[in-house]
């Protein structure tokens, strides 16, 4: 995984969870002794940002869908809002962000070596219902759901997001 993921959740944590103790809390509770030195296109191993979101569920005593919530608004709304600004630039609506979200990982990763993003596949199910299939091998369906949530708290719309199956996520738009 990119190290950008896990310097938006070390962010995360010292802004809105207790600051910069708590991270390191968090770090010696997943049993990462040594010091981090992330840049955001380091790899780090899977299991290492794994570790650490769980152990970032057991500090904080939350869910795996509280932290995908938590997660989910702050680097859509926060974040992204220093970094990705241009991805949402010309962006009318949730709806339009996350049809084009599939694009904006093989474009924002096609010079990142080892890059892996998660890729999705979309399935109307009626005029304003949409299925996201979210496809890659981290299993991480509640960050998702959670980053979608996000993205209609930023478009200030109340979408209905629901979690159908380990690889879908089914979005209500209130419009069509």
């Amino acid at each position: 995984m990119k190290g950008v993921i896990l310097l938006a959740l070390k962010d995360m944590v010292i802004e809105r969870f207790g600051g910069a103790s708590r991270w390191e809390e968090i770090l010696e509770t997943a049993g990462i002794t040594e010091k981090l030195h992330i840049l955001p296109i380091t790899d780090i191993e899977d299991r290492i940002v794994m570790d650490i979101l769980n152990s970032l569920m057991k500090v904080l005593n939350i869910n795996i869908e509280k932290a995908g919530e938590a997660f989910g608004d702050y680097w859509i709304n926060v974040y992204a809002q220093k970094f990705y600004k241009a991805y949402f630039v010309g962006v009318k609506n949730a709806k339009e962000f996350l049809l084009k979200m599939d694009n904006v990982h093989t474009a924002s990763t096609k010079n990142l070596p080892d890059a892996s993003p998660p890729k999705f596949q979309y399935e109307w199910k009626d005029d304003n219902t949409l299925i996201m299939k979210y496809l890659s091998k981290r299993n991480l369906i509640d960050i998702m759901v959670g980053l979608i949530k996000g993205v209609g708290k930023y478009f200030n719309e109340e979408l209905k997001v629901r979690k159908i199956a380990n690889d879908r996520v089914e979005i209500v738009f209130p419009y069509t």
